[in-house]
């Protein structure tokens, strides 16, 4: 009988508590304590309609196998505009113009060694690497790769082939392995036809040799993976291997309009960043160490939804109260990089020496976008190396017109030398795009054209034991850098406008 009534409490008891809790749990909450109690096990499952594993994956890639973000995109998801370049239209025209690219470099070549040949298509197979990760180093995905497959995963690799038949397709080539249906996600997050493990490359390789008889196209990176088992198909398919670097990166230096919109905000963030270091430098002048205008311009791209280089910011100033700041800033957005350097009074004003070298590196930035814009015209100048060589000569005559530099009569080569002593960059020129600077030799040999954006670094730098300066010039860096871009029409825009590049300067009385 006792246990009886204890049973009927008990029933009570609990229906009392479901009654509270379907009276607690309103239509809108979302609370499981409160409602699992409210209904069976399978009524619960039928309610919340859960998705399978792999959808849930698609779903939410940023938690996928691979670690979080396995795409550039994923980092826009905060973005309420974002400047999205790497969909798979814009990497579809990647791959196209640089298979295109390849087919013009062999006719090319064909066409030099036998002039009366008919020019024919062929077929390609190029092999891109991905970066291997490296442990206590910041991961960043090697840019030739990341122009054709939006895959942060380390240790890919990329296989594009195309048919003489002009049969493109693309396969993608992973360090880990996963099962079917993961890889039939992956292949439409990373916009590939197929997704295969990495021990499949060698196989997959002489499938595609022997069906098509291509080009193989392939860097070699001696502490590769990748290009061990690419060397050995190479050489039991009797095929030799080419190296399409060069080829690469002269496809990237032209800049499709996603491209440019993104690069416009990449600059534009690391202007307006570097504009509010400079101002509260100057605002709070005795507060300012470079490590903590390092982390301001990291926390300013932060919050405009851009990612800052590492380093991002090189910073430094003089030791006495009249020194000048200098900072050397990039940031990065949606994988395109922005950058600018910029040189400002630690007290406020430059001092007259300060502002005559200064002065002289804006007179010789706007006379050496004038040369870039006379390019089109058949200029005297027509390529970053020859602008660096042209940037040298104007050094020295800006020097000797502030007796820093003597006016001894000299050759070209002998005023380039002499001038190249005053000046601390060693790349004045260079192409921005996916890379911080693009600055390979044959690179930077190529003409500029309509679609190029590069990066102007300029510097004045007198030694504290310059005899031939005065005193007053003695121990002063000055130094300038912008991102330019080259419109259709071979004028210069100024990417990084944003951010000042004229200071005030304070006068103090000296014999000169």
């Amino acid at each position: 009988m006792l246990r009886s009534i204890r049973n009927l409490k008990c029933i009570g008891l609990s229906a009392g508590v479901r009654r509270g809790c379907t009276v607690m749990a309103e239509a809108h909450r979302s609370d499981i304590h409160l409602v699992l109690p409210t209904v069976l096990s399978s009524e619960f499952a039928k309610d919340i309609a859960p998705l399978p594993v792999p959808v849930l994956i698609e779903k939410y890639s940023r938690h996928a196998p691979g670690g979080q973000f396995a795409t550039v995109a994923e980092y826009l998801h905060s973005d309420p505009m974002p400047n999205e370049v790497l969909v798979p239209e814009e990497i579809d025209l990647h791959r196209t113009m640089t298979l295109n690219d390849l087919n013009a470099y062999m006719q090319a070549k064909t066409e030099f060694k036998e002039p009366h040949r008919k020019v024919l298509n062929f077929a390609h197979v190029l092999v891109v690497a991905g970066a291997d990760l490296i442990r206590g180093c910041p991961f960043r995905q090697r840019s030739e790769f990341l122009y054709l497959c939006d895959c942060l995963r380390p240790g890919s690799a990329l296989v594009l082939h195309h048919s003489r038949k002009q049969k493109t397709g693309a396969l993608l080539f992973l360090s880990e392995k996963s099962d079917p249906e993961l890889a039939r996600i992956f292949s439409h997050m990373h916009n590939v036809d197929e997704v295969l493990p990495l021990d499949m490359l060698k196989k997959s390789l002489f499938w595609l040799l022997k069906d098509q008889t291509p080009e193989l196209w392939h860097t070699l990176k001696p502490s590769s993976e990748v290009s061990r088992i690419v060397s050995e198909a190479s050489e039991e398919a009797n095929i030799p291997l080419s190296n399409p670097q060069y080829i690469l990166q002269y496809t990237r230096t032209f800049k499709t309009n996603r491209e440019l919109a993104a690069l416009r905000r990449a600059n534009a963030i690391a202007a307006e960043s570097m504009a509010e270091v400079i101002a509260y430098n100057t605002s709070q002048p005795h507060q300012c160490n470079p490590r903590r205008l390092a982390t301001l311009f990291d926390y300013n791209t932060r919050r405009r939804h851009a990612h800052p280089e590492q380093p991002s910011a090189e910073v430094a100033c003089g030791s006495d109260a009249t020194g000048l700041w200098h900072m050397d800033a990039s940031c990065q957005y949606g994988g395109y990089q922005g950058g600018l350097v910029r040189t400002w009074p630690g007290a406020g004003r430059f001092t007259p020496p300060q502002k005559m070298l200064y002065g002289a590196l804006l007179d010789m930035r706007r006379d050496l976008c004038a040369l870039v814009e006379a390019a089109g015209d058949g200029g005297a100048v027509s390529t970053p190396l020859e602008l660096h060589a042209a940037y040298l000569i104007l050094l020295a005559e800006h020097l000797r017109e502030l007796r820093i530099l003597s006016n001894t009569k000299r050759s070209p080569a002998e005023t380039v030398r002499a001038a190249s002593k005053f000046n601390c960059t060693p790349v004045v020129v260079s192409h921005m795009g996916i890379d911080r600077r693009d600055t390979s030799r044959k690179l930077l040999g190529y003409p500029f054209a309509p679609g190029n954006v590069l990066s102007l670094r300029l510097s004045i730098s007198i030694p504290d034991d310059c005899c031939e300066a005065y005193p007053e010039f003695r121990g002063i860096l000055c130094q300038l850098g912008d991102t330019l871009y080259i419109r259709d029409d071979f004028s210069v825009e100024v990417l990084t406008a944003i951010c000042p590049t004229k200071h005030k300067h304070k006068i103090i009385s000296f014999d000169i």
